[in-house]
């Protein structure tokens, strides 16, 4: 199963579990307004840092691939000078 796919299930669980919660509430309507503004800041502030978890997660592994290929494209950069210097002292 895709991550993606099970990510909008959880939501769609989640979201109907809340929905059938306030159906089924106890509590006074504005409690139960706060408590759901609370959650919802509570959630936004957690799928917040998450995505910035990712974020850098995802910078750090393209920091380290940029490197990498630096690294490589220099190393090639020798060869090739090295190459073209043999050619050229084959030649006289």
């Amino acid at each position: 199963m895709k991550t993606s796919s099970i990510i909008l299930n959880t939501l769609l669980a989640s979201a109907a579990g809340v929905a059938v919660g306030l159906l089924f509430a106890p509590q006074k309507g504005s409690k139960t307004r706060r408590k759901i503004l609370d959650k919802n800041q509570e959630y936004s502030d957690y799928m917040s840092d998450s995505f910035d978890d990712i974020v850098d997660s995802v910078s750090d592994s393209l920091e380290s691939i940029d490197e990498e290929t630096k690294k490589l494209a220099t190393k090639a950069n020798k060869r090739i000078k090295k190459a073209v210097s043999e050619v050229n002292s084959g030649l006289k």
